[in-house]
């Protein structure tokens, strides 16, 4: 017999670099988990004048686009240091797909680099977790 699976690890955007007005998405299937985990990983700011990233979670029974609903917006995260986003996410009640969303504002001369993971385990494993490090962590 085959261990039990926890949790299971998803990349949903590989390390990229994002300049102004420009967005990213990615939609993690959360079938099979009682609790998801997403992380946004940002580099610090490469222009001062830059104004942070608009990170948007929502969530949806399919991936049609038009049919996701806000969950949470994190705006104008501040870059001045490298940070990580965490969303903490209890999926009992939930729709099976959450998208996260990274955009950069317009004519701000933003640049930053950003990349995110997912990760689907069971509630009763879900970490336990406090802001530290400069993290930032929302639980919804």
């Amino acid at each position: 017999m085959l261990p039990q699976r926890l949790s299971t690890d998803t990349l949903l955007v590989s390390p990229r670099a994002l300049t102004n007005n420009a967005t990213v998405t990615a939609n993690l299937d959360t079938k099979g988990g009682n609790y998801a985990t997403i992380r946004v990983c940002m580099g610090s700011e490469v222009n001062t004048n830059a104004v942070g990233p608009t990170i948007v979670l929502s969530e949806s029974d399919d991936t049609v686009v038009t049919n996701f609903a806000t969950l949470d917006t994190e705006a104008t995260v501040d870059l001045t240091a490298a940070r990580n986003v965490l969303f903490g996410v209890d999926l009992r009640g939930r729709k099976r797909y959450l998208r996260v969303a990274v955009s950069t504002a317009t004519a701000t001369n933003d640049h930053i680099t950003v990349a995110s993971i997912g990760t689907l385990s069971d509630l009763e494993n879900a970490p336990n977790w406090t802001t530290s490090g400069g993290d930032q962590v929302v639980f919804i």
